[in-house]
């Protein structure tokens, strides 16, 4: 993707599913698209990239509930902030996060405020388990914002185990952007709980976006081995089976996913769209530079309507 002065264009590749030919490749130039809010937290494998597009998602007229089982950072959520929405994440400190910000904001960033940014109190912080939620809250966006590279990794025991980032001056406390979220959230059904349980809400009418974790960098070798302590392949054909599930149901639907053929195959019948964008988040440069994705949908993007075999 590149900006120009005026408008957004947009490279991508349609490919059919089936046969695993090639389709072509297409342009589109666009005017960005302007979020509606954005998100307060930095998080491997967000979507923010995906935002000067994403009101291609949904029609103009959309009046049903949009659903999104693997939260994270929420770039396209935020980006749309849809009238309602359910909204789910395994990690429920995440979630905890969500619910405190949106019922106590002022709280959030009256504690945000009066951090420091030192090492000394990371450290101090990193160790804590606040009692309220908004102290919770708090606890993560600031060590989001001070960690290394803005990772939240924990150890099998649940313990936070990202160092000190040593950035010169952070944004610990945005506090409009902060206010923006607590907003959007506002008519949002916010759960714990796996894909599988939150997508059986979804209904005729519907739009649901599917960003299952996974890692890009990678050799095709490596791919199951890499990915699997974070989307195991029994994850990846359930979400796949789903996704038939839901298409049947009538539900509009969109799919992130790494760009591997093991992956793409379990989506015959949907739209495949390749995309090459910059990694800006990784630990070595094994996972950083160029990396290629997908977007797998049950409807044409940008008025593109390329066959796709059944």
């Amino acid at each position: 993707m590149a900006r120009s002065s005026a408008n957004l264009e947009i490279g991508f590749e349609v490919v059919r599913l089936r046969s695993g030919e090639r389709g072509r490749r297409v342009l589109v130039e666009r005017e960005p698209y302007e979020p509606k809010a954005r998100p307060f937290l930095k998080w491997a494998g967000g979507k923010q990239w995906l935002v000067p597009v994403v009101d291609a998602l949904l029609p103009v007229d959309f009046s049903g509930t949009y659903l999104e089982p693997f939260l994270g950072a929420g770039s396209v959520f935020f980006a749309l902030s849809p009238g309602r929405a359910v909204l789910a994440d395994s990690n429920e400190e995440l979630i905890t996060s969500y619910k405190a910000l949106r019922a106590h904001p002022g709280r959030v960033i009256t504690l945000l405020r009066s951090y420091p940014h030192s090492r000394s109190f990371f450290d101090q912080l990193r160790d804590q388990q606040p009692s309220s939620p908004y102290g919770r809250a708090a606890r993560l966006i600031y060590l989001n914002k001070t960690a290394f590279n803005g990772l939240y990794r924990v150890s099998r025991s649940g313990r936070f185990n990202v160092p000190f980032g040593n950035y010169s001056n952070p944004t610990i406390c945005n506090t409009r952007r902060l206010h923006m979220a607590a907003a959007a959230l506002e008519n949002a059904t916010l759960a714990t709980a796996n894909f599988s349980r939150t997508l059986c809400r979804a209904e005729h009418g519907d739009f649901a976006y599917l960003d299952p974790p996974y890692i890009t960098g990678h050799t095709n070798n490596g791919f199951l081995k890499y990915n699997a302590r974070l989307f195991s392949w029994a994850d990846q054909l359930k979400l796949a089976q789903e996704v038939q599930a839901l298409t049947a149901k009538g539900v509009r639907l969109a799919v992130s996913n790494a760009d591997h053929p093991d992956v793409v195959t379990l989506y015959c019948g949907l739209y495949c769209y390749r995309i090459q964008r910059r990694s800006a988040i990784g630990g070595g440069l094994d996972y950083r530079g160029r990396v290629r994705e997908v977007l797998l949908t049950n409807f044409p993007l940008f008025d593109v309507d390329i066959p796709v075999l059944q």
